[in-house]
């Protein structure tokens, strides 16, 4: 959905939405979705064993350099390193 449209399906404005969706969730409505994206990616690479590329296109990223990017600014290092961490983390646990 565009902004626009969840701000009209809650009759406010675009501006007012997007002070609203930051007060309440302490991100813009981007970089919220961003953020749910890459986290359903790290779960498709954790739990599914999906590569790196393939998670990137599979939450809608359509270049995997620009996912990778991102998912280290996110959570600390690259996808793959974390991907790995994690699963040595269940592993042991």
């Amino acid at each position: 959905m565009r902004v626009e449209e969840l701000a009209g399906n809650a009759a406010m404005s675009v501006s007012a939405f997007h002070r609203h969706f930051k007060a309440a969730t302490s991100l813009s409505p981007v970089q919220y979705q961003k953020r749910i994206r890459l986290m359903h990616a790290r779960t498709l690479m954790v739990a599914k064993g999906s590569s790196v590329a393939a998670a990137a296109y599979d939450v809608g990223y359509e270049s995997a350099t620009q996912f990778s990017r991102e998912y280290a600014r996110l959570f600390g290092m690259a996808p793959r390193r974390d991907a790995a961490r994690m699963l040595a983390h269940t592993r042991n646990a």
